[in-house]
């Protein structure tokens, strides 16, 4: 069927193996990206584990005094928002490293702490967020699980998960029977809530995602799965690398361009405060007579 090149017709599993590491960029995204599937896989007797790599707390958020136990509260609150996600769906507590959020892709120590206790852990499936998300951490932490992928003997395979861009599978799972504990979990979310209707949002996609999977299946959740042989060949082709480092240069001459431009702005508001005070000067007002008379004179000539 020429459907079948650009999506699945029926459902199958996204992982090998019996111990799967979900790899979460902030807290919330392992339920919005595969909760549904994470608490299939578990029902199916496999362990399953999320690690969470930032606070979800970026730099210039609570800046007035109180900032630093704003900021402690605001971390907590997030980290306890994924645990209660983790309880809703009866699945481990995640693991949480507390990396800056936003800054993941200039993180230099990330990797080896996440390697040193993946090593430990063993996972035979990475699930972590699609190579073509939008967001800089998710597309950090793609990249991270790629690379982490070809370094572990027990990894099998990565499986990408979409969250802001939608993909394009090659494996969709049924989380029909799931669904209802999903939105139960994505709804432990009330400080990302109140920014975007995420839950249903997510659940809109979860809904479209049973397009091609028959009257039986009503949610689905997509990946994209390399299995190990493939990684090298994948990366190679994919030109993930390539893409992020064009983005972060065109993001380094857009920080330029607008510096420039607000040096430029506050000039021209120096210049103006100048000569609104030249104008308002005693000396200004005694010789506008003479530029009266000057005036004058021009034209006489």
């Amino acid at each position: 069927m020429f459907e079948r090149h650009f999506t699945p017709y029926e459902v199958t599993s996204a992982v090998i193996g019996n111990r799967i590491a979900i790899l979460a960029p902030h807290p919330d995204d392992e339920v919005f990206g595969c909760g549904g599937s994470a608490r299939k896989w578990s029902n199916e007797g496999k362990r399953v584990q999320a690690f969470i790599i930032t606070s979800g707390v970026l730099p210039d958020e609570c800046l007035e005094e109180s900032r630093d136990i704003k900021r402690s509260n605001k971390i907590a609150l997030r980290a306890n928002e994924s645990r209660a996600a983790a309880k809703v769906l009866n699945l481990p507590e995640p693991e949480f490293f507390g990396r800056q959020d936003g800054a993941l892709l200039n993180d230099k120590d990330i990797e080896e702490l996440l390697f040193e206790r993946l090593q430990s852990w063993m996972p035979t499936t990475l699930v972590v967020p699609s190579i073509w998300e939008m967001h800089r951490d998710h597309r950090a932490t793609s990249e991270l699980g790629l690379s982490l992928a070809k370094r572990l003997d027990s990894v099998r395979r990565i499986a990408f998960y979409e969250v802001g861009v939608p993909l394009v599978p090659n494996c969709l799972e049924d989380i029909t029977q799931c669904q209802e504990l999903k939105w139960l979990a994505m709804n432990q979310f009330a400080s990302q809530l109140q920014v975007q209707d995420y839950a249903e949002q997510i659940r809109g996609l979860n809904k479209f995602r049973s397009y091609t999977l028959g009257m039986e299946v009503h949610y689905a959740e997509a990946f994209y799965t390399v299995d190990k042989s493939e990684f090298k060949r994948f990366c190679e082709t994919s030109g993930l690398s390539r893409t992020t480092q064009v983005l972060m240069a065109a993001e380094k001459e857009r920080q330029k361009d607008q510096q420039l431009m607000t040096q430029s702005q506050q000039r021209i508001h120096e210049l103006e405060s100048t000569l609104e005070q030249m104008h308002q000067s005693h000396s200004w007002r005694i010789t506008q007579p003479l530029r009266w008379l000057r005036k004058v004179l021009k034209k006489i000539k």
